[in-house]
C-alpha cells in the first residue's frame, strides 16, 4: 500500500577530515554567545576544546561552558544547563562529544526558549503523554566525537527520568540541529572498546530502521550503504585506531544511522537496550550489539528477505544460498564481526537478575517496541533476555 512518508535531515550537514575548523564561521551565522556542553575530560585532554574555542574567539563568537555531562544524562542534567544558558543569554548551543552530550546540548537549546519554561520532563514520552515544544530552539551545531549514535541527525534525545526510574525520549522535528559537523579526525583517540560499542550501536540501529515497521525507501538505501561501511571498517577501526579511512566509514555509517532511525524508527534491542542502562548502567551501544544477532534470528520468519539483503551488504556471497539461509548468514556475519571486535555473545558478566525481567520489559514498552517488524509478547521479550543474559 502507497503511503506518504516525510524525511528530515539536519539544516546543514558538514562531513569530512578537519571539518571542525568551520565551526567558527558557522556559528557566527547562527548566534553571538554560544553555551559549549562537554563531557568530563576527553575533549580537554584531546586538544579539542581548545581548538573550538580558538575558533570562536577568531569569529568574535562568546561562551560559556556545561561540563561533565554523564553517559546518561537526566533531566537534572538538562534542567541546570537551561538554567546556565538562560543566565549566561546564550543563543547557540554548540555540543562537543558523544551521544549524551550531543542529546544534553540538544534538549538545552529547545528549552532555554522561555516559552518552554519547565522542566524538560515535561517533555518526555512516559505513557503516551507529554508536552509539545510550541516555538523553534535556539540553534545548535553538533560535533560527534563518536562513531555510534547518530544524535548528530536525529530529532530526539533520550533523557533519564529518575523519578519513575525511565529512559525515555523527547522528539520533536525542531530538535534537528541546525548544523551537523562531522569531524572523523575527531574520532582517532577513541579506545577500542568505545570504538566497537559505538559502532556495535550504529548496525542497530541501520538494521532496525531498515527491517521496521516504518522503513521507507530513502533509509532504506541509507541503511544498507551505511551497513556495507560498517561491514568492511568496524573491525578495521577497532584494531587500527589510527586508520583515518576506516574512521571516515564509521563516522559515516553513525551519522546515516542517525537519519535512518529519526526518519523510521527502531526496534526491539534497543527498546531492552534503554531499561537495561537504567537498572544496570550497561553502555547503550553495548547492550544494543548484544542484542541485535538475538533480536534479528526472532523477527527473521517476517523479514526474510530483507535480511537476506543485509547479508549482502556486508559482503557475504549469496548466490548459492536459499533466501532463508542468506537471512541465517546475516546474523552469522554479524556475530562473527562482534567477536573480533570483542564484543562477547551475551551478558553474563553483569548479573542480570531474573527477578528484574518484568520490570526490564515494563521499561522496554513504548514507539521502538511497537516498531519492531514482528510483533512481541512479553514471554518473547523473556526469552530473549534469557539468552541475551546468559541465563540459558
Amino acid at each position: 500500500m502507497n503511503k506518504v512518508r516525510e524525511f528530515y535531515t539536519p539544516g546543514k550537514i558538514i562531513f569530512g577530515p578537519g571539518g571542525l575548523s568551520q565551526v567558527g564561521a558557522e556559528g557566527k551565522k547562527l548566534g553571538s554567545k554560544a553555551l559549549i556542553v562537554l563531557g568530563r575530560s576527553a575533549m580537554k585532554k584531546s586538544g579539542a576544546l581548545d581548538r573550538l574555542t580558538n575558533l570562536l574567539k577568531e569569529n568574535n563568537l562568546e561562551y560559556a561552558i556545561y561540563e561533565n555531562i554523564p553517559s546518561d544524562p537526566t533531566v537534572e542534567t538538562i534542567d541546570t544547563g537551561t538554567d546556565l544558558a538562560r543566565k549566561e543569554k546564550c543563543n547557540l548551543v554548540i555540543a562537543l562529544g558523544g551521544g549524551s552530550v550531543l542529546d544534553t546540548g540538544k534538549a538545552i537549546s529547545a528549552m532555554v526558549v522561555n516559552v518552554n519554561e519547565g522542566s524538560v520532563a515535561d517533555y518526555q514520552e512516559i505513557e503516551g503523554k507529554g508536552r509539545k515544544f510550541q516555538h523553534k530552539p535556539i540553534p545548535f551545531i553538533a560535533i560527534p566525537t563518536t562513531s555510534g549514535t547518530g544524535s548528530e541527525a536525529t530529532k530526539n534525545a533520550v533523557i533519564t527520568n529518575t523519578k519513575f526510574s525511565l529512559k525515555k525520549s523527547i522528539r520533536d522535528p525542531m530538535l534537528i540541529p541546525e548544523v551537523a559537523l562531522v569531524d572523523p579526525e575527531l574520532t582517532l583517540s577513541l579506545s577500542p572498546r568505545i570504538t566497537a560499542i559505538c559502532g556495535g550501536d550504529a548496525l542497530t540501529q541501520c538494521i532496525e530502521s531498515y527491517l521496521g515497521k516504518k522503513s521507507q525507501e530513502i533509509t532504506d538505501t541509507l541503511a544498507l550503504h551505511a551497513i556495507g561501511l560498517i561491514g568492511k571498517s568496524l573491525v578495521k577501526a577497532v584494531k587500527e585506531g589510527k586508520n583515518l579511512e576506516a574512521r571516515k566509514d564509521m563516522a559515516m555509517a553513525a551519522l546515516l544511522s542517525g537519519l535512518c532511525l529519526s526518519n523510521s524508527g527502531l526496534g526491539a534491542a534497543h527498546a531492552l537496550s534503554h531499561p537495561l542502562g537504567i537498572y544496570y548502567k550497561i553502555p547503550h551501544g553495548l547492550s544494543c550489539a548484544v542484542l541485535l544477532p538475538y533480536v534479528m534470528k526472532y523477527n527473521l520468519p517476517v523479514v526474510t528477505k530483507r535480511m537476506a539483503k543485509i547479508a549482502q551488504s556486508l559482503g557475504e556471497d549469496i548466490s548459492l544460498l536459499s533466501e532463508t539461509e542468506a537471512a541465517q548468514k546475516a546474523v552469522e556475519k554479524i556475530k562473527e564481526m562482534f567477536f573480533q571486535a570483542g564484543i562477547k555473545e551475551n551478558l553474563s558478566e553483569w548479573r542480570i537478575k531474573e527477578k528484574d525481567f518484568s520490570q526490564l520489559i515494563k521499561g522496554a514498552k513504548g514507539g521502538s517496541l511497537n516498531n519492531n517488524p514482528r510483533d512481541t509478547s512479553d514471554e518473547d521479550l523473556i526469552e530473549l533476555l534469557y539468552k541475551m543474559t546468559g541465563l540459558y
